[in-house]
């Protein structure tokens, strides 16, 4: 029995603490400040409602007794009374419900606003690190569980004590005899209730995680369902979300089963003060103890002996689930962002700039090390072309040029600027990146652009499609430029988004280009009009092309071959060609009983070159 009793008391000890608590209670602090006059105005009708309630005791204690000594006059006066506090009661009421709900919805509002953009600010490194369901988890469950926290039921921690040492000091002076025996259950009860919401925050605590956890779920699967229905994972998929439903259900059944038995100990211990009241009650007005208008008054007033007992304890139990809801917001809030400030677009390079990693190590594990004193160096201006195997590094560069990953070690420069002396706005205001899978947002063409930089006008939108030919294309839609393209642009062709890509890194307009098989959903007629426009967009910008395709890199003046995070090689097309390396056999690696492209023609060979077409 010992045994459990300790173990138990190694499970509830962690919620005993109050450092959580006040944890919690600074994080919501300065949107409590904000809303203060909510709070004063709450405040305030803390005091009326418990001048109410001792009112309306007196109330029907004074009218009882009137009726019974037949004393009209006072029935009539004590009847105008009965209205005003009624007409207070209901106004009181209205204010309370208005002024928590300002005071509640408020600071929902307020932080989800802060929880968002301190997201935004956050590095790849960390929201790499965290689903994105459980992202929305936050928004969608947690801050909405922070109930318990703020509003009338923060107030409550204030206002209950008050009303029990009010009505307690009223029914002492009506018997205390009848005062005393009422209240002895109360405090068992209350330390009872306490018990069972640390119990529940225990419990609430392992119902957020899981609601993230099937937030997961359905976020792969509706972002993933062609791949799901083309593997027929649709059964999998199920499965899986069912499992974590059972789970969420059963948890959520227990919740009920500690909510029952907390409301039923408040029912219990309501009810037998009650009895007790009206039963002895009952008898000292047969002794001539009280009036009948004195047990009236009393029984009217007992509840408000217990109730401020077990409901505190009932806050306290929300007050546990909220806080296990904060600690999951705490998970992210905690992590040190990129910036103070959102960024914005902010150019502070001009035409020219050279870009020098001077002895970077880097990796996304401990100890295997993606790059390692790597040293670059790419002149203002330049077109350089970056090709290598897979894992070789090729992205995890154009990682560290955005500033989504910082090095461990060693220095990346813009024309011989630190980054680490720049921020996340002037280092991304100097780039445009068109990646390999374009991501459009929901809305349309004209939108998609815009979101480029700030003041475009209507002819460089133009201008910029035209010259990602892709304007003849947007003509041709029943509403133009203000055509719906959908959810990450299904309704297009992955050719027709990636010129979309392309036209948007034109508008952005900067001094360095980062390419990443930009070219690679297209087809070869398309190809060859955007490599056009690409040469035209690549004049007088520091360019970093990813490619595999032959005519995308063959140009380029500088080719660097990559492998495992080390410059194997590096040369015009033509050197490497020449030279017996890594780059020619990428480039002409034999395809043993494979048709290959060969002078435009398609034939059968043992040992033929594989030119790229």
């Amino acid at each position: 029995m010992i045994l459990k009793i300790r173990g138990l008391f190694h499970v509830i000890k962690p919620y005993l603490s109050m450092k959580d608590v006040l944890r919690t209670i600074r994080l919501v602090a300065p949107f409590i400040r904000k809303y203060w006059k909510s709070y004063t105005v709450l405040f305030i009708l803390l005091g009326v409602d418990i001048a109410s309630i001792l009112a309306f005791a007196w109330f029907f204690g004074n009218i009882a007794d009137a009726a019974v000594h037949a004393e009209l006059e006072q029935i009539k006066d004590l009847a105008f009374i009965g209205i005003l506090l009624t007409t207070i009661s209901i106004g009181s009421n209205f204010l309370t419900i208005y002024c928590d709900t300002v005071a509640t919805n408020a600071i929902k509002k307020d932080l989800k606003n802060h929880l968002l953009n301190h997201i935004l600010r956050l590095p790849e490194a960390s929201t790499s690190k965290v689903h994105s369901g459980e992202l929305l988890s936050h928004f969608t469950n947690d801050i909405h569980s922070i109930d318990g926290l703020v509003g009338s039921r923060l107030i409550n921690f204030i206002k209950l004590p008050l009303i029990y040492i009010a009505v307690f000091i009223y029914l002492i002076k009506i018997n205390w005899v009848l005062c005393l025996l009422s209240m002895m259950i109360a405090p068992v009860a209350m330390i009872s209730s306490i018990g069972i919401g640390i119990l529940l925050r225990r419990n609430s605590r392992l119902i957020h995680d899981l609601y993230a956890q099937v937030n997961s779920i359905l976020n792969e699967i509706f972002q993933g369902l062609p791949v799901i229905r083309s593997f027929l994972m649709e059964k999998n998929f199920y499965e899986k979300h069912t499992n974590k439903n059972e789970q969420l259900y059963r948890l959520e059944l227990q919740n009920a089963k500690l909510q029952g038995w907390f409301s039923s100990g408040g029912q219990f211990v309501s009810s037998l003060s009650y009895l007790i009241s009206i039963s002895l009650g009952a008898y000292f007005v047969s002794v001539k103890v009280m009036t009948v208008g004195a047990l009236l008054t009393f029984i009217n007033l007992v509840h408000h002996l217990v109730y401020p007992l077990t409901d505190i304890a009932s806050k306290w139990a929300g007050l546990q689930h909220s806080i296990s809801a904060l600690e999951r917001i705490f998970r992210i809030l905690e992590l040190p962002p990129d910036s103070n400030e959102l960024p914005t677009f902010h150019p502070s390079f001009n035409k020219g700039t050279s870009i020098t990693l001077n002895k970077v190590t880097f990796s996304y594990e401990a100890n295997i090390s993606v790059f390692r004193d790597f040293s670059i160096d790419i002149p203002a201006n330049k077109t350089i072309a970056l090709v290598g195997p897979s894992g070789a590094g090729k992205s995890t560069l154009f990682n560290l040029l955005q500033g989504f990953y910082k090095p461990e070690s060693g220095q990346i420069l813009l024309n011989g600027v630190p980054t680490e002396k720049l921020s996340v706005a002037e280092i991304r205001s100097a780039i445009s990146y068109v990646p390999q899978e374009t991501y459009l947002f929901a809305g349309t063409i004209r939108e998609n652009l815009l979101l480029a930089r700030s003041g475009i006008t209507d002819n460089e939108l133009i201008n910029a499609a035209k010259s990602a030919y892709i304007h003849d294309f947007i003509c041709s839609l029943p509403e133009g430029y203000d055509t719906e393209i959908g959810e990450r642009g299904i309704k297009l062709s992955g050719g027709q988004k990636q010129r979309i890509a392309i036209a948007r890194a034109i508008l952005k307009d900067t001094p360095i280009l980062l390419l990443d098989e930009a070219t690679s959903a297209l087809d070869n007629e398309t190809e060859n009009h955007v490599q056009k426009a690409l040469k035209r967009l690549m004049k007088g910008r520091t360019t970093i092309i990813i490619a595999h395709r032959l005519s995308t890199i063959q140009d380029s003046d500088i080719i660097m071959v990559l492998d495992k995070g080390e410059i194997v090689q590096c040369g015009t097309h033509q050197e490497l060609i020449e030279a017996k390396g890594l780059y020619r056999k990428l480039q002409g690696k034999p395809l043993n009983n494979r048709l290959k492209v060969y002078e435009g023609n398609y034939v059968k060979g043992e040992n033929m070159p594989w030119i790229n077409p």
